[in-house]
C-alpha cells in the first residue's frame, strides 16, 4: 500500500507541474546572444499581474506578425521592456494617440534589434501570455 501512495503522490506533483510548467523550445535568433536557437526553456505560466521589466516571456504572436509578409505566428520568446501604462518606447508604433502601453498590451523587444518584435508589430495583447521564463538549457550540440 505505501508504494501505491507514492506512486499517486508523483502522479499528482507530475501533474501540478505540467499545469504550471512549460518547456519551450527556442526558434530563431531574436533573442541572440541571450538564447540561441535549438535551446530549450523552461517557462512558468503566469498572469501579466506578475510581469516585470527586463523579464523573457513566451507570449503568443500579434496577428500583424502571422501575416503573409511577415510569416511569424506561434509563440515569442522576448524580453519585457514597458508595461500597461508606460510610455511607449519612441520606436514603437503607438497603438493609440496617448502615447501609452495599453492596459491590455505589453511592449517587448527581443535582445537581437534584427528580430521581428514590438518595434515592428506594435505592443503584443498580454491574453497572449503563456509565462516567464525559469530556466534554460541548451539544445544545440556544442
Amino acid at each position: 500500500m505505501r508504494s501505491l501512495g507514492a506512486v499517486v503522490t508523483l502522479l499528482a506533483a507530475i501533474f501540478a507541474a505540467r499545469r504550471k510548467l512549460v518547456l519551450v523550445n527556442v526558434t530563431g535568433a531574436s533573442m541572440e546572444p541571450t538564447l540561441r536557437d535549438g535551446d530549450r526553456i523552461l517557462v512558468r505560466r503566469r498572469g501579466p499581474a506578475a510581469l516585470r521589466r527586463g523579464q523573457i516571456v513566451v507570449l503568443m504572436a500579434p496577428e500583424a506578425a502571422q501575416g503573409p509578409q511577415w510569416q511569424c505566428p506561434g509563440w515569442h520568446v522576448k524580453r519585457v521592456v514597458a508595461l500597461a501604462g508606460d510610455p511607449l518606447p519612441a520606436d514603437v508604433p503607438p497603438a493609440d494617440e496617448t502615447g501609452l502601453v495599453p492596459r491590455d498590451s505589453v511592449v517587448v523587444f527581443g535582445d537581437n534589434p534584427f528580430g521581428g518584435d514590438s518595434r515592428d508589430w506594435g505592443p503584443y495583447r498580454v491574453d497572449g501570455l503563456v509565462g516567464t521564463l525559469v530556466c534554460r538549457t541548451s539544445g544545440r550540440a556544442e
